[in-house]
């Protein structure tokens, strides 16, 4: 299976700033699961989506610039972002998405 590799920048604001790293880290992947997305999981036992995160912010900070890849299959992006904005929580925002080539 070939794999494509998606940069996501987020902007973290509101009542979101409240939200640790781990707390971040499942709200994306239960919004990744209920969009029905052919992501790729990590292998073993206990499967998780697979994704990298940037540097964790501080709690209580907004993100101007969270920087967040995905491993997905090919989409097209803008109905990649339509997608993903749907399932994510108010103050949870993505300004862009990018394809990175490998």
């Amino acid at each position: 299976m070939e794999k494509f590799i998606y940069q996501l920048t987020l902007c973290k604001k509101q009542d979101m700033v409240y939200f640790s790293q781990l707390d971040l880290v499942r709200i994306l992947e239960r919004a990744l699961r209920r969009t029905n997305l052919n992501v790729v999981f990590t292998q073993g036992f206990n499967p998780h989506i697979k994704m990298s995160f940037s540097q964790a912010l501080k709690l209580g900070r907004e993100g101007k610039i969270e920087v967040i890849l995905y491993f997905l299959e090919k989409y097209n992006l803008k109905e990649l972002k339509e997608i993903v904005s749907s399932q994510l929580p108010q103050g949870l925002d993505i300004s862009e998405i990018t394809y990175l080539e490998r």
